[in-house]
């Protein structure tokens, strides 16, 4: 499956592909001369002199990338948008799922590693890192996983493209899912302010932004900046986030972790009561029962978060054929999230000084299922996610109408993820041996425990920075090479070069451990070809054949470290008629292993609690491994499209396109460290060591700790029966079939402008092996999996000064199979309302050159998100789905707008 090969060391290339990038590159000599001496004309540029991006192709006169959707996002969406940061505007697309990197959930494909709270863009689903982003064209700085793209201001950019196909022909790695493309605004000739605050329950978001463009006879300059805020969300202000589930037809979920908490001795487990239990009352501690409480209700469902972004772009013609062009970005973004109280199963000696057994027993050690929350709070996180990048380059017109480009980038990014509250397990070892009462720790109830041995137990930092950066070179040139009957065959040849290094930094242990940097580099050394044919167009159209376009792209990418790989991708249009279009593409694509999927930034083991469904669903405490895998391997994927755009003239306004995909992926590199339901899958694994039970798992774990593995967080049981591996692994197998369909009408009604919209995607096949040697398994519609079915309505009017505007959001039912019986979770649809005034020039001076007050509503009617029978973990969900519905609930929005 799939045409790209690539792995460590020298690999045999693709001899056809080899010829497409020779070739074409021959063509650009053999044909130069007639196309020099053509001196065809140079098409205008758009906006006065805007050189158009076109995502997807790298030749210019090309309207559209051929055989392949593309879907815009322009500057007036963006500010009618209701979200207010770019990554929440980008989340309202269909073909984007809220799986892996994100703020509200981090058990899925990629979670694990964003410590940092970002949100990264996951179209069709297939993983936070098969999708690339880009900045007109080039190549962000990333934190080393992931590019969130809320590091551009709303205020900085004309429009937002999303090629929804794979694209490594082009662009090189990532691009399997599609393209992301950021187009900064340029050519703006004024400025903008703006204000908007939004409230909902518990819930508060704040955003300012200003900009300003001029332009002169030989150039033009745009700045903008933006701040904006969101507050915290706490799971205690959500009645849904809830272990006890049973007032929604759901499972008692507590946990037995509480505070007071249990005795457990020989598998019998003993309630200490309220208020304690000492040697004078243990007789209140009966067999058989247990405390039950809820433990991670008090965690942020999403953290506090808060931007500074700023942009700018700069296009100075230096002389009449040579053209400056440069355009940077920085961002600041900071967080911070509380986390719930520990818990631990504690082992306690008969030495303990507070020590209590049950009546008639007298073992030398009990297990105590404990909270910490009223000794310690929960070890919160903050830090902050920085990055800054300038790209400049050299853009001159050569003759007959080619045009050569050098372009250079730099950026720098800066990530650090803080917190010093960690349990001291030594410290809380020491402290359950001790025999003084002024040095033990109590874990029965009284919290008598001496202030100072709290402080040394919760003293406990973990400090993980992540240091990043990039530098970029490309040549690139393009122009016609011979004319056709249908137009000019058009060319584009490039290189690139990446140097890419990262610092992964870690700290964890006792306060003042040193920060320890691991660093690795990679660079990348690629060429590509992209080839244009016109057969037919309006010059010689002929019944049937009004216009049919091929273009051929090929791409030969060299990593110094993971080896070389070529990959091809074919694109056709064609237009039987003028209404109507037909397109469709192949082609091949990869994902290269990120440096924290090879090397981590630590590695530690971390006792956590599992669902357990050979325990009916108990809460079992296991041990994860994190850490790197140097033996990773690339991720292939081969990729088709078809579909078609209809605008029948015989009912102008109207658009209609409908497009089908098939995308097969193979070597999916995945984690499960966050995956606490990862038993519910055990069968999958089968063989390849991820998950160990019994005395395999304790043989592990003893082994990793001789080897000097740390243990990262969370007291261990004794003996370990449950061990999983998660690290990440080549180990998913996909393929993916579905539609994607896209209408739109515009029309005159009632004395206005009437604008209607939906765009959505239908997946009717999503067939997934965990393993390569594990059973075929239907994901489609199953949670945390991709779903069948997105949508989004939308519509607004316009009459004079006044313009209402509304959407539909959609998300169908689909099936939580990480239950017995399975559950059908119930579809969700939240509407988006809002009204917005422009009086005009009108009866002040402030009015005058633009100024707009609107007033917005999201989820209109406050729908709660869809019951979900699932436990609360650490990482997102329970009693509701993070990754498919949005806990925040109303949020009523008044935004001021000024422009000049």
């Amino acid at each position: 499956m799939g045409n790209n090969n690539i792995a460590t060391g020298s690999v045999r290339r693709r001899s056809w592909t080899v010829a497409l990038l020779g070739g074409c590159a021959a063509a650009a000599i053999m044909c130069g001369a007639p196309a020099f001496a053509q001196q065809g004309a140079e098409e205008d540029r758009a906006n006065e002199g805007e050189r158009v991006v076109v995502t997807g192709s790298r030749l210019r006169g090309v309207e559209e990338a051929v055989g392949s959707p593309v879907f815009d996002i322009g500057r007036e969406d963006i500010e009618e948008s209701t979200v207010t940061t770019v990554d929440k505007l980008i989340q309202q697309t269909p073909q984007v799922l809220d799986l892996g990197v994100s703020e509200a959930s981090r058990a899925q494909n990629g979670g694990a590693g964003n410590i940092v709270y970002g949100t990264g863009i996951n179209l069709r689903g297939l993983g936070p890192y098969a999708t690339l982003t880009l900045i007109d064209g080039h190549r962000a700085i990333s934190n080393g996983r992931s590019i969130d793209p809320s590091f551009m201001p709303s205020l900085g950019l004309e429009r937002i493209e999303v090629l929804a196909d794979g694209a490594s022909a082009v662009y090189g790695s990532d691009a399997i899912a599609g393209v992301v493309n950021l187009i900064p605004r340029r050519y703006v000739d004024g400025g903008q302010v703006f204000a908007r605050y939004g409230i909902g329950d518990e819930y508060d978001e704040r955003q300012l932004g200003a900009s300003w463009g001029t332009i002169w006879d030989s150039g033009q300059a745009h700045f903008a900046y933006e701040y904006n805020f969101r507050s915290n969300l706490n799971g205690e202000d959500r009645d849904f986030f809830r272990a006890d589930q049973r007032g929604r037809g759901g499972p008692d979920y507590r946990p037995t972790l509480c505070n007071p908490g249990n005795i457990v001795v020989g598998g019998v487990s003993y309630a200490i009561p309220a208020g304690g239990v000492t040697a004078a009352n243990r007789a209140s501690l009966l067999p058989n029962t247990s405390n039950r409480c809820e433990t991670l209700e008090t965690q942020d469902l999403l953290p506090e978060q808060e931007y500074n972004s700023y942009a700018a772009t700069l296009n100075q013609e230096i002389l009449p054929w040579l053209e400056f062009v440069a355009d940077a970005f920085h961002t600041e973004r900071t967080f911070a999230r509380i986390v719930a109280p520990g818990t631990a199963s504690l082992n306690v000696p008969s030495a303990n000084a507070f020590f209590v057994a049950p009546p008639g027993l007298t073992p030398a050690t009990e297990t105590v299922q404990y909270n910490f929350g009223a000794d310690f709070p929960g070890n919160s996180t903050s830090g902050f996610a920085r990055n800054t990048q300038v790209t400049v380059s050299l853009v001159a017109d050569l003759p007959g109408d080619w045009q050569g480009e050098v372009l250079a980038t730099y950026g720098e990014n800066r990530d650090n993820s803080e917190s010093y509250l960690g349990v001291n397990n030594g410290a809380l070892n020491a402290a359950l041996g001790s025999a003084n009462p002024a040095t033990a720790f109590d874990p029965f109830g009284l919290n008598r425990t001496n202030p100072a041995v709290i402080a040394g137990i919760a003293n406990q930092i973990f400090l993980a920075p992540t240091n990043n950066e990039l530098t970029g070179y490309e040549a690139r040139f393009d122009g016609p090479v011979f004319t056709m009957p249908g137009g000019a065959v058009r060319l584009a040849v490039g290189f690139e070069r990446q140097e890419q290094t990262t610092h992964l930094g870690s700290a964890r242990g006792n306060p003042g451990t040193p920060i320890v940097f691991r660093n690795f580099d990679r660079t990348v050394d690629s060429a590509y070809a992209e080839v244009f044919f016109p057969f037919f167009s309006s010059t010689n159209a002929v019944p049937g054949l009004r216009r049919l376009e091929l273009n051929l792209a090929g791409r030969y990418d060299n990593y110094s470290d993971v080896g070389e790989t070529t990959n091809p991708k074919i694109g056709i249009n064609w237009a039987p008629i003028d209404d109507l279009t037909f397109r469709g593409s192949y082609g091949t694509s990869l994902r290269a292993p990120i440096f924290a999927e090879l090397y981590g930034n630590s590695s530690a083991l971390f006792a956590q609690n599992y669902s357990d469904p050979t325990a009916g669903n108990a809460t079992v405490t296991g041990v994860a491994l994190s850490g790197g895998n140097t033996a990773l391997e690339p991720e292939e994927a081969t990729t088709y499209a078809i579909g078609f755009d209809w605008e029948p003239s015989q009912i102008p306004g109207l658009q209609f396109g409908l497009g089908y995909f098939d995308i097969e992926y193979e070597g999916q590199i995945a984690a499960y460290l966050s995956d606490l339901t990862i038993l519910r899958n055990e069968s999958q694994f089968a063989g390849t060591g991820i998950i160990l039970r019994g005395a395999a798992a304790n043989q592990r774990y003893l082994d990793l700790r001789a080897a000097g593995i740390p243990i990262g967080a969370g007291t261990p049981p004794n003996p370990v029966t449950i061990f999983v591996d998660g690290r990440p692994q080549n180990l998913g197998v996909s393929v993916m079939k579905g539609f994607d369909f896209n209408a739109a009408y515009a029309m005159e009604f009632m004395g206005g402008d009437l604008n209607l919209g939906v765009d959505g995607t239908y997946l009717n096949t999503f067939d997934s092996q965990i393993t390569p040697n594990g059973t075929v398994l239907d994901k489609k519609d199953k949670i945390f999996n991709p779903l069948d079915f997105k949508m989004r309505a939308r519509a607004d009017w316009t009459r004079d000064a006044v313009r209402l505007y509304g959407a539909v959001n959609h998300v169908g039912e689909y099936t939580n199979d990480l239950v017995t019986p399975f559950q059908n979770v119930d579809a969700w649809t939240s509407i988006d309302a809002g009204i917005a005034i422009t009086p005009g020039e009108a009866t002040a001076p402030l009015l005058e050159g633009g100024f707009t007050v609107s007033f917005d509503v999201r989820n209109l009617l406050d729908e709660e998100p869809p019951y979900v029978n699932l436990a609360p973990n650490v990482n997102g969900s329970g009693g509701f789905d993070a990754t498919a519905s949005n806990p925040i609930g109303r949020v009523m929005s008044v935004s001021l707008r000024k422009k000049w």
